[in-house]
């Protein structure tokens, strides 16, 4: 393995490449996606009441509902780097991204009162951004194509919120909501991994197609799916 290593190595340091060494800036859209459990992210509801509408309750959950439930969001990201290649094939990467707010809905008991019942649901958010550093290593296909893969951590904060929601469906006064709304925030610095395909043009610009993979605390599943525009400055 190690030998497998030292060949791609000295292959990305001595194949030439179209890239050139300098400095660039880039701006990228995409999509990121989160994926955990509610209790990992301390938004799991919390009664206010003894009520039939809460989501402990002795009653049988509605189907999809279990005691340790599931989050999956998505939203579209915004990413802003800046970059300097000290040769050909290897670089160094510093940026900004935002993941937008990633939104889950797990559905509740239905709450009734004398006078009428709500359809109800709990909705979590997760609001994230970063900064983040990556070693860059390129690997040139031909003079119009680079793979490139990259390494480093990302210093994050997020925002989390809980809250209920409710719709009336039979007449009567509106029913309060029976779990108490969460606010928390958290942050970090963790792993963080990429690869991509790099296409150069005749102009200082080249797109990017990135994959990048986020290890974070109280998270399964973080990644980043995003096309990029970059300038190279000669």
């Amino acid at each position: 393995m190690s030998r497998i290593l030292a060949t791609i190595i000295a292959v990305m340091l001595c194949t030439p490449s179209i890239a050139t060494a300098g400095a660039y800036l880039g701006i990228g859209i995409g999509g990121s996606r989160t994926e955990s459990k509610l209790a990992d992210l301390g938004l799991v509801p919390v009664c206010e009441s003894t009520t039939s509408g809460c989501y402990q309750d002795t009653q049988p959950p509605p189907v999809g509902v279990g005691s340790d439930p599931d989050f999956s969001g998505s939203d579209v990201s915004f990413n802003f780097v800046a970059g300097w290649m000290f040769n050909q094939n290897i670089g160094i990467e510093i940026g900004y991204i935002d993941f937008g707010t990633a939104t889950d809905d797990l559905g509740l008991p239905v709450s009734c009162a004398t006078f009428g019942c709500s359809s109800r649901q709990w909705t979590s958010e997760i609001e994230r951004d970063g900064w983040q550093l990556f070693l860059v290593g390129n690997l040139p296909l031909n003079e119009s194509f680079d793979l490139y893969g990259k390494l480093g951590v990302i210093d994050w904060n997020a925002d989390y919120a809980g809250y209920e929601r409710s719709e009336l469906y039979a007449s009567g006064p509106p029913l309060g909501a029976q779990n108490a709304a969460i606010r928390t925030s958290d942050d970090g610095t963790d792993l963080a991994a990429g690869f991509g395909i790099n296409m150069h043009t005749d102009s200082p610009f080249s797109l990017r197609a990135d994959f990048t993979y986020y290890d974070m605390d109280n998270t399964d599943f973080v990644y980043v799916l995003q096309f990029m525009a970059l300038y190279h400055f000669e």
